[in-house]
């Protein structure tokens, strides 16, 4: 299978993140090849000829967002643009706070079946939750998007991770794109529509399956896992490693040693802003030449 991450910008945690997690699936060899979608080619010349990069700029992402200016389209189109490219390799797309935990045996074995897989299956749209979903449940509900009836058991998936076998690759992205379109042409809140499109056009495709045992997605406790990733990195650099010695330490990382997901609660946040208010740094010093 080949493996696809998509990067922009200009926040290094970003990319740092991004290395990490190409590090991390680099040590399995059912990989065939790492593709990187990027406008900044630059931050990735670490791994020489060990991954693809396809370099974008800001006219690309412009046009990945038409019709409707939709921002996260960008991610459906390049997941379409690199099963354009290679249509015969199952694709494997990650979020960039992503990383592998085990090996890619069973998703290769999904795949090899044509199944898909997204990370996993977050609850009905209908459940209640958030109040994103209960808004885009109320807007969406009894309708149908590029042939697809949305109703109480339609699933919200995490779009973390997305496999979609060769077989059915390209009639999948097809039919999310187009329910993306058609549904951002409703007064939907379009924060996760491209989420919600991925995850009814797989299921309605191919059977859906979760690979959180596999995969591990660090979301909800970016803090912790940013400042240790930085760490790792920093620490290996300044020993002069290879990209093989920093795979090879990854090994035997231990991705069990901070949570995938961490919750403050609201309280605590507001009294730490209130605090920082009320006792605000007494002193600033800068070097003047």
């Amino acid at each position: 299978m080949n493996l696809l991450l998509l990067t922009f910008g200009e926040r290094l945690e970003n990319h740092y993140q991004s290395t990490f997690c190409i590090l991390s699936f680099l040590k399995d060899p059912l990989i065939n090849k790492v593709i990187v979608v990027t406008d900044r080619p630059e931050f990735y010349q670490f791994f020489n000829d060990k991954i693809e990069i396809i370099t974008i700029n800001a006219d690309t992402l412009n046009e990945w967002k038409k019709p409707y200016d939709f921002f996260w389209k960008i991610k459906i189109k390049a997941v379409e643009m690199v099963i354009d490219k290679y249509p015969e390799q199952h694709l494997l797309y990650v979020d960039s706070d992503t990383f592998l935990a085990t090996n890619l045996a069973k998703i290769h074995s999904e795949l090899e079946q044509g199944n898909s897989l997204m990370h996993i299956c977050e609850s009905p749209l209908s459940a209640i939750g958030s109040k994103t979903l209960r808004n885009m449940y109320n807007s969406l509900n009894g309708k149908s998007f590029a042939g697809i009836a949305i109703n109480e058991k339609s699933e919200m998936w995490n779009a973390g991770v997305i496999a979609l076998p060769s077989s059915k690759a390209k009639d999948i992205i097809q039919l999310t794109i187009q329910s993306c379109d058609e549904m951002c042409a409703t007064d939907c809140t379009r924060r996760l529509i491209e989420q919600f499109a991925f995850s009814i056009s797989t299921k309605h495709l191919t059977p859906l399956k979760s690979c959180e045992t596999t995969i591990g997605h660090y979301w909800g406790n970016k803090e912790e896992w940013n400042l240790a990733i930085s760490r790792f990195l920093v620490n290996n650099q300044l020993k002069a490693k290879t990209v093989d010695e920093y795979i090879e330490d990854l090994k035997e990382y231990d991705w069990n040693a901070i949570p995938l997901e961490k919750k403050k609660r609201n309280t605590a946040e507001k009294l730490k802003k209130v605090v920082d208010k009320l006792f605000p740094i007494k002193k600033i010093r800068y070097f003047i030449n």
